[in-house]
């Protein structure tokens, strides 16, 4: 079966429970009606909703997991 992030209860990085998820607002380029990042509040650590991976500064999720242009 395949890993969900959404399934995951804790941060992937530093085992915290403090974790929210994130929705970017409105006009945001890459908004999308729910959720589109975890976000740790313990280390910080950020993933993408779609695409797993640990988001870097200033990097957002693109929508559905579509790969940059």
């Amino acid at each position: 079966m395949e890993n969900n992030i959404m399934d995951e209860k804790k941060c992937r990085k530093c085992g915290s429970t403090n974790i929210v998820m994130v929705e970017y607002e409105g006009m945001h380029p890459d908004h999308y009606d729910g959720i589109s990042e975890i976000m740790c509040n313990k280390c910080g650590a950020r993933f993408g909703r779609w695409s797993g991976k640990e988001l870097i500064k200033g990097e957002t999720e693109k929508r559905y997991g579509q790969k940059k242009k």
